[in-house]
């Protein structure tokens, strides 16, 4: 790629957006600050309802790896180990930073666990997302590596190939095709294991190379047209997350992103955003979307720590409660907002003390 689209992929708005979409997203899976035994019966709705937003986690690894290889491309005459060393050292700081806050909150608050805090600390589940860490911190030393191959169509197909294999492979394992020596495993080590999201590696290499002509396509394709994408991915992922329910008796986590149609929304989402530019949207959209993607990875981060606080007041607060669909849903969009602007702000406060490597 030229420098002059490095210069042009450098401000690209349409990447700030997918990222505050996504963030967005993301904090809404952690937002219900009541216990699920206090909303039984509108568990199973209000799970199938937010399927689609599961996009999210899909479009970030893509993005990570798209800035990724931008990166790399404008440091290509350095030798591996620089390279490395500084995007480890960049990654690993909010890794060991918010790793070790939800350690200290988790001690500090003495609550009971039924796993040990280095147990959750490895299975990405200290807080709500650290999982998303640890698998950026497996992948960064191969995408350096192969990175020069990643981006070419032909080996986008084959990783994907690979890709869908294993998820097939889940499928059939969670059926008890293998018996459940494979499933135990893969519950035992939970959502950082690298299997579920190899082909992001690629797609986001993919992407970055071939820019232009995704914002091409997008730009072709009629405003109905990838609206049209949109609600049918949608559809897909609604049928796809109730299928899966099935198949591990509801027993989804860790799998929830082990879905094919998981990979078709971030392929979606890129094909429909990629065209936005910022003179499109009035001035306020502008701002705060470049507020929440400036600070992803600060929301991110702290938006997982605050749930668990505030579903541990809730667990106490409300406990006995009996809340309906429609009171549920009406908490969780609420509370969506609160925990955005709580997180947004503690960011950017984060930022202005010198923290700034931990949130963005």
């Amino acid at each position: 790629m030229s420098q002059d689209a490095n210069q042009k992929i450098d401000r690209l708005f349409s990447i700030d957006l997918l990222k505050a979409i996504s963030i967005t997203a993301v904090v809404s899976y952690h937002s219900v600050f009541v216990p699920e035994s206090t909303y039984p019966s509108a568990s199973y709705l209000m799970d199938i309802l937010f399927a689609p937003l599961r996009f999210c986690v899909p479009v970030f690894f893509t993005i990570s790896f798209l800035l990724l290889e931008r990166s790399l491309e404008k440091n290509s005459t350095a030798s591996f180990y620089p390279l490395f060393k500084n995007r480890f050292i960049r990654l690993l700081t909010p890794t060991l930073f918010w790793g070790g806050l939800a350690i200290l909150l988790r001690l500090l608050g003495k609550a009971n666990q039924t796993e040990s805090l280095i147990t959750l600390l490895l299975r990405g589940k200290i807080f709500p997302g650290y999982y998303y860490l640890l698998v950026m911190l497996q992948f960064l030393p191969v995408f350096i590596i192969l990175n020069r191959h990643l981006g070419k169509l032909k080996n986008f197909l084959i990783t994907l190939g690979f890709q869908l294999i294993v998820l097939t492979l889940i499928y059939i394992s969670n059926l008890g095709a293998f018996g459940t020596e494979i499933i135990v495993f893969l519950r035992s080590i939970g959502r950082p294991f690298f299997a579920y999201w190899f082909v992001y590696v690629s797609l986001g290499a993919f992407f970055y190379k071939n820019w232009f002509k995704l914002v091409k396509i997008s730009n072709y394709l009629p405003v109905i047209l990838k609206i049209i994408l949109l609600i049918s991915t949608s559809l897909l992922m609604i049928a796809e997350y109730n299928y899966l329910q099935t198949v591990t008796d509801g027993q989804v986590i860790p799998f929830e992103y082990a879905m094919f149609s998981c990979i078709l929304s971030a392929i979606i989402m890129f094909l429909c955003f990629s065209s936005i530019e910022e003179n499109q949207m009035p001035l306020a959209i502008r701002r705060t979307v470049k507020l929440l993607s400036k600070y992803s990875l600060g929301i991110f981060c702290i938006n997982g720590i605050l749930s668990l606080i505030f579903l541990q007041l809730g667990t106490q607060l409300f406990v006995g409660f009996n809340f309906t669909f429609t009171e549920i849903l009406a908490i969780k969009l609420i509370s969506c907002n609160l925990l955005l602007i709580v997180s947004l702000g503690l960011s950017m406060l984060c930022d202005r003390i010198g923290l700034g490597a931990c949130v963005r």
